[in-house]
């Protein structure tokens, strides 16, 4: 059974892994909106583990290092995006750091609030990672926590990703417009189509009901915990569209299991072989494009040297066949930012208190 969390966002009361309609005209999904644009549409999951390689850089003997097994927090499911990476970021660290054990445990729930919580609980441990991407912005907007998006030690940012909005292979829709027409009609009819996103609130629901908007239409959104959930709902036809990534369904979309017809994002993502040729917003003059980082952050208040530690490792790690190799199977374009260079980015393009509404 899925976990549920209730939580505001705007003036709307949301449940997590339930229906609800959604008006597209909501304040918080308008403020968010207008910035969607400005942060620009690189290349937010399921691949397989990289393989390992020897590092052509070895890294630095360290001046700290772990007394114990390292937990590498995952706030969504198995099988989504963020565990994907934190997996991939586990075999990396074990690579570049010969007897370093990093154990992946998976706290979902709350759209990601969970597993974030958990790791505000272990301020000052350095023991401890977790795998972030924008949930760590989005979700202190739209939740009262005890957190913001700058509580965190950020080590790392490494890769930016685009969504893409998929349905399954079976349904009759071969183009974004067929889709949106029927939507159109079913919403018009008291029916709107069953949208899945990975977590409520986060930056693919906003994705999503803009696209809506762009119709003045709604959508159903079902929220889930991960694209782990998410996938299988696609398949199993429990919902009728969901917004993914190419690390997110490409497997699904090489077996002919999905069909990408939008991309969010304002070019395509060339030369990529199952999401090169589909459509993306910006092709439609949608302002429907947003940047999506991900990388690696630990609880607040850890040791400067258990940072550089995690920093050196992963700098190794980035210099090896198996990053490079999760990011082109991911369909991830590399952006490379440490410590307070991704709060900066962060700072300028993500941060809540500029948003306008949220401030």
């Amino acid at each position: 059974m899925m976990s549920r969390s209730t939580h505001t966002l705007g003036s709307y009361s949301k449940r997590t892994g339930t229906l609800r309609s959604m008006q597209v005209m909501v304040p918080l999904f308008l403020a968010l909106a207008m910035v969607l644009a400005a942060c620009g549409g690189s290349s937010n999951d399921a691949a397989p583990a990289p393989s390992p390689s020897t590092p052509s850089t070895p890294a630095p003997a360290p001046e700290w290092e772990p007394t114990g097994q390292v937990t590498m927090v995952v706030p969504f499911s198995p099988g989504g995006g963020s565990d994907v990476l934190g997996r991939a970021v586990q075999a990396g660290l074990e690579r570049c750091r010969p007897g370093l054990i990093v154990n992946v445990e998976n706290r979902t729930g709350g759209a990601g609030g969970v597993g974030y919580g958990y790791l505000y609980e272990q301020a000052g441990n350095p023991l401890f990672l977790l795998p972030a991407e924008v949930t760590r912005s989005v979700l202190p907007a739209v939740q009262s926590l005890p957190f913001d998006w700058d509580t965190w030690t950020s080590v790392g940012m490494f890769f930016e990703d685009i969504g893409y909005f998929v349905v399954n292979s079976g349904s009759p829709y071969q183009t974004i417009e067929e889709f949106m027409a029927t939507a159109v009609e079913r919403a018009a009819a008291g029916r709107p189509m069953l949208v899945g996103v990975p977590a409520a609130g986060g930056i693919d629901e906003i994705l999503a009901v803009g696209l809506a908007r762009e119709f003045d239409t709604t959508f159903e959104i079902v929220a889930y915990n991960g694209t782990g959930e998410t996938n299988p709902a696609l398949l199993g036809n429990d919902i009728e569209a969901t917004v993914g990534n190419p690390s997110d369904s490409r497997q699904e979309v090489q077996a002919d299991l999905f069909r990408p017809l939008l991309g969010f994002a304002a070019n395509r993502l060339e030369g990529d072989a199952e999401f090169g040729d589909v459509p993306v917003a910006g092709e439609f003059g949608w302002p429907l494009t947003a940047t999506k980082y991900r990388g690696v952050i630990m609880a607040p208040d850890v040791p400067e040297e258990a940072v550089k530690y995690f920093q050196d490792a992963l700098e190794c790690w980035t210099t090896t066949d198996s990053f490079r190799e999760y990011r082109a199977r991911a369909g991830l374009a590399e952006r490379i930012l440490w410590g307070s260079e991704w709060d900066d980015f962060i700072r300028d393009e993500w941060n809540p208190q500029v948003l306008p509404g949220l401030g």
